[in-house]
C-alpha cells in the first residue's frame, strides 16, 4: 500500500497530499501551514535559531508519527504554541501539548480526533471497509488489512511511549470515545450529516485531567454554548465540547 494511503486511514483522511510549509514571520517566530509529513520536522530545525520562541500553527491533519517527531523538537526547544486557524488532528493530538505555552485565540480552533490508540482497537471488519472505501482490490483486502492492523498497533504504541515521555495521562488519547457516542444524537438536530466529529477539550481539562498545562484559550464557552458544540465550515467539522465526559479526579 502506497504510503499517502497508510498515512490518511491513520489519520482519519481519506489522504493526507503534501506536507507542512514552514517560514519565518520575524525573529522570534515560525509558521507552519498545512498537514503535518515526513521530513517537517527537519524544516522546523533548519529553520530554528536560539532566538525563536513561538511556532504558529494552522494544520488540519497529518501523518501521526510525523508529528510525535515534531512534537518532540517543539518540547526540546521549548517552543511556545498559538493557534492562527485551527490545530486539528495529529497538530492537536501531539504537537499542541509538546508546546511550554499554547494560545487558542477567540476566532481559533483546537479540534482533536481518534487517537492512534483508538484506531488500533477498530476491528477488523470496519479496516476491511475503510481500505475498500480506499479503493484497495479485493484480492488484496486481506494481506492488507493484516498489514493495516500491524502498523496500527505499531503507532498506538509509539504514542504510549510519547505520552509518556512527555507526561501526557493515556485519557487524553482516549476520552474521544466517548465524545464521538455523544456526537452522533447531536447529529440528529445538525444540518451537516457529514460533518466529521472533533473533540475541543477545556484549558482547565486539559491541566486537571491530562497535565497539559499554560493553555491560555480566548471566549471558547461563548461560542460552543448554549448546545455545547460548534460547526466550524473551514473542517466541515462537528466540534464537541467536554458535556459528555466526567469530571476528573
Amino acid at each position: 500500500m502506497k504510503r499517502f494511503l497508510w498515512v490518511g486511514l491513520m489519520a482519519g483522511v481519506t489522504a493526507c497530499a503534501g506536507a507542512a510549509d514552514f517560514s519565518r514571520v520575524d525573529a522570534g517566530s515560525i509558521a507552519m501551514r498545512g498537514p503535518i509529513a515526513e521530513g517537517d520536522v527537519d524544516k522546523l530545525r533548519l529553520l530554528a535559531t536560539p532566538g525563536t520562541a513561538l511556532l504558529r500553527v494552522n494544520s488540519d491533519a497529518g501523518d501521526p508519527q510525523a508529528a510525535m517527531q515534531l512534537a518532540r523538537l517543539v518540547r526540546q526547544l521549548r517552543l511556545d504554541i498559538a493557534i492562527d486557524t485551527m490545530c486539528a488532528g495529529s497538530c492537536a493530538l501531539y504537537v499542541f501539548p509538546a508546546a511550554l505555552r499554547k494560545s487558542i485565540p477567540a476566532d481559533a480552533v483546537l479540534a482533536l480526533q481518534e487517537s492512534a490508540f483508538l484506531r488500533a482497537r477498530m476491528d477488523r471488519v470496519q479496516m476491511r471497509r475503510s481500505l475498500v472505501d480506499a479503493g484497495v482490490a479485493a484480492e488484496d483486502l486481506d494481506s492488507e488489512t493484516a498489514a493495516l492492523a500491524s502498523q496500527l498497533a505499531e503507532t498506538a504504541a509509539q504514542e504510549a511511549a510519547f505520552a509518556l515521555e512527555l507526561g501526557i495521562a493515556p485519557a487524553f488519547y482516549r476520552d474521544f470515545r466517548q465524545v464521538a457516542a455523544q456526537a452522533d444524537s447531536v447529529r440528529q438536530r445538525f444540518p451537516d450529516q457529514e460533518a466529521a466529529v472533533y473533540w475541543w477539550p477545556a484549558a482547565a481539562r486539559l491541566q486537571r485531567c491530562y497535565g497539559i498545562g499554560r493553555v491560555q484559550e480566548g471566549k471558547r464557552a461563548a461560542r460552543m454554548l448554549p448546545d455545547g458544540y460548534l460547526y466550524v465550515p473551514a473542517l466541515s467539522a462537528l466540534v464537541m465540547g467536554d458535556q459528555a465526559l466526567q469530571v476528573c479526579p
